[in-house]
């Protein structure tokens, strides 16, 4: 297609349209020349042809408004939630426990069968000893030691985890990069350390320490584990269904423990073998 281009008075053309990009990166062409060519029934300004759109330097306004709309974009990114947060990892908590319950079932049936024995007996009100109970302690604590590997190894090749993910959730460094392996280990081993753990061991002072996580997650922005890792939480707009997914899931694992609670109540749970 061959162009005519108008500028100051002076008409020039016809020109390629290879030619007039060309000028058009050189600095040649300005954008408010007038232009004609086969097709249309007036001259327009150059900068309003669709075809030379994508060659342009944008002007400084354009330059601000993207920064102003980066800028806005990187604050919903940013703002905290720690609901969101928590459900998250409420779904990862639910999933891996569910798998590693099911492959101490296969590996270890007899174990698996005496721990759910001895947790009967305990929320029946039965005395249970103190080996008994310092190994109930353990073995959740095993079970969440053994997915802070896991978890790291999701964070550093996709940058979220199932939980995560289901909510739209991302773990990216300050520059917006993955975290290393050793970033996101060290980030899941204090989370653990200090939430986690504590929970297990000492639930009512760790109601506290949540409850001060949460204010300094308000107030700052970022928890003291993101902090020492150098790392941020993204966090997206969830669909609808995605609510609707958790919902479905925390309703069902509520009934399950109902109708657990139900049959130890009347007595048809296994009794803990001495």
């Amino acid at each position: 297609m061959e162009y005519f281009i108008t500028s100051a008075g002076e008409r020039t053309g016809p020109h390629s349209q290879f030619n007039v990009i060309e000028r058009i990166r050189d600095g040649t062409l300005k954008g408010d020349e007038l232009a004609w060519h086969m097709g249309i029934s007036e001259w327009k300004p150059l900068r309003e042809l669709h075809e030379f759109s994508d060659y342009w330097k944008p002007t400084p306004e354009i330059i601000a408004e993207a920064e102003h709309v980066r800028q806005v974009a990187r604050m919903a990114l940013d703002t905290p939630q720690p609901w969101l947060r928590f459900w998250a990892r409420t779904m990862d908590y639910v999933w891996f426990s569910m798998l590693f319950s099911m492959l101490l079932n296969l590996l270890l049936p007899q174990t698996s069968a005496w721990i759910e024995a001895a947790r009967a007996n305990l929320m029946l009100g039965q005395a249970i000893t103190q080996a008994q109970t310092i190994f109930l302690i353990l073995f959740p604590t095993a079970m969440f030691l053994l997915f802070v590997p896991l978890e790291a190894l999701w964070l550093s090749r996709r940058g979220t985890t199932p939980g995560k993910s289901l909510l739209r959730i991302q773990i990216r460094r300050l520059d917006g990069a993955l975290p290393t392996f050793h970033q996101a280990l060290l980030r899941s081993l204090l989370v653990f350390v200090k939430g986690t753990f504590l929970c297990l061991i000492l639930p009512f002072p760790q109601l506290f320490i949540m409850s001060w996580c949460r204010i300094r997650l308000v107030q700052l922005g970022t928890t003291s584990w993101d902090e020492q890792t150098s790392l941020r939480v993204e966090h997206g707009e969830p669909e609808p269904w995605r609510y609707l997914v958790v919902a479905v899931i925390v309703g069902f694992m509520a009934l399950m423990f109902v109708a657990l609670t139900n049959m130890q109540g009347a007595g048809m749970t296994p009794s803990l073998t001495k």
